[in-house]
């Protein structure tokens, strides 16, 4: 290729990539969703971000190739490749911008791997540039590249799987090398076990998780809890009138600061106080439940309370094959296996639509609470949730749900809150739903 010509090229790649460091540092990812035409084409994200990877993964196996003395003009095909790879890891480090600005996500994990993604871009572009010039810089640089990529991939990995999904289960020395985080041991017989935890899944872990937590406040497991966020502790151990936490559940649900948003189901009076009487027990994971006083003899516990849903251990096989090939999450709702699965598709909805749900069949009966918001189901997949014959909580807010859909939801005899804020429902399509019996709360701002 003339020399004119690759120069062009590699100027035409800095300008594309040159905007996404200014944007990073200008208007990083801040948890607030924004423009639907941006979230629409951001969602492709996922879907494009493997086609560089392979790419470049086959450059190497290429230039190793050409080693061989009758194979030299491999050597031309990686260059090829590694050009196709540029163009693809610049347009996915855009697409990714577009998604996690415009998506509701923040936090510094999602910031590492914008970061590691907009870098690949950059290093791609000067392997390429490399490649028919110098030949031992550009060996040095594609290695860098394949190291970058690996840790690029992981960060991407975090986001969906957990931040340890790499390193929980990993050996202990292992473990420390790749500086995995291990939550601290909790007591799953402690009152926060099982009676603070399920609440904060229940109503706050959707806003507040490792891939997007509003206000850098993460709920999803005690230290983070303890931690607090942006504007410091959310819990003040001894004190429920001064925690920031009680406070925002116990404001007005028009409050700006009211606490759970966008439309999510609000804590019960007992679940505050249950919140409130561990927070006055010292806030402490090893409190025993015979240690807690004050609250009313309907919020003890009853050990002789009938199971949400049959034992999901035998699942577990299924329940991680399912995770992997679809894209989502089933996670238990408390420590005891008989109280079901939360159904999570939070860190990237949009990989769930009617043909996950269908799937879901083998482990319908044990998911109590469904995450389905701003995901691609339609008034088909309603057809499969009508099966899941546990389910007490759905969440189907901005999805193309219809009343058809909704009329579906009737058969659901044990649902107890339904979330179809921002869908197509209109009066007469949720006139059976409001008697149902068993259904406490059903939300329908802006609906018709």
């Amino acid at each position: 290729m003339p020399l004119r010509v690759r120069a062009w090229m590699v100027g035409a790649g800095i300008a594309a990539i040159l905007p996404l460091f200014i944007l990073l540092l200008a208007a990083p990812p801040d948890g607030i969703q924004r423009g639907e035409l941006a979230q629409f084409l951001g969602r492709f994200h996922p879907l494009a971000v493997h086609l560089p990877i392979a790419l470049l993964i086959l450059v190497p196996l290429f230039e190793g190739a050409a080693l061989v003395r009758d194979r030299q003009h491999l050597r031309q095909s990686a260059g090829f490749v590694l050009g196709l790879a540029t163009i693809a890891a610049v347009a996915s480090a855009w697409l990714g911008w577009l998604l996690a600005r415009s998506g509701g996500y923040e936090g510094a994990l999602v910031t590492r791997h914008m970061w590691g993604g907009v870098s690949l871009a950059a290093a791609s572009l000067a392997c390429w540039a490399l490649s028919g010039w110098k030949r031992n810089t550009y060996a040095v640089a594609l290695l860098g590249t394949l190291v970058l990529l690996t840790w690029t991939s992981d960060q991407g990995g975090k986001l969906t799987h957990g931040e340890t999904f790499l390193t929980e289960l990993s050996p202990e020395p292992l473990r420390r090398w790749l500086g995995g985080e291990r939550p601290s041991e909790v007591d799953p017989t402690s009152f926060y076990a099982m009676r603070v935890q399920p609440i904060f899944e229940e109503k706050c872990v959707v806003c507040h998780n490792t891939g997007k937590f509003k206000g850098k406040l993460r709920l999803d497991n005690y230290d983070h809890v303890m931690h607090g966020g942006k504007d410091g502790p959310v819990i003040r151990p001894g004190e429920p009138a001064r925690s920031e936490l009680v406070r925002r559940v116990t404001l007005p649900p028009g409050s700006k600061d009211f606490m759970p948003a966008e439309g999510k189901p609000a804590l019960t009076e007992a679940e505050t106080k249950i919140i409130e009487a561990w927070i006055t027990a010292g806030a402490t994971t090893n409190v025993a439940e015979a240690a807690i006083s004050g609250l009313p003899p309907s919020l003890e516990t009853t050990k002789t309370a009938p199971p949400l849903t049959a034992d999901y251990r035998p699942q577990l096989k299924t329940m991680a094959a399912l995770e992997s090939s679809l894209g989502i999450r089933l996670v238990p709702r408390s420590q005891n296996p008989t109280d079901g699965l939360i159904l999570r598709t939070v860190s990237d909805p949009a990989l769930c639509d009617d043909a996950t749900l269908a799937q879901l069949a083998p482990v319908a009966d044990l998911i109590v609470d469904a995450e389905l918001a701003r995901t691609k189901v339609t008034d088909k997949g309603m057809q499969s949730i009508a099966s899941f014959s546990n389910l007490r909580f759905l969440d189907l807010s901005n999805t193309a749900v219809t009343s058809v859909g909704a009329q579906a939801l009737v058969k659901l005899d044990k649902l107890e809150s339904l979330n179809l804020t921002q869908t197509k429902v209109t009066s007469s399509g949720v006139a059976e739903l409001r008697t149902k019996p068993g259904l406490k709360r059903l939300y329908l701002f802006e609906t018709r």
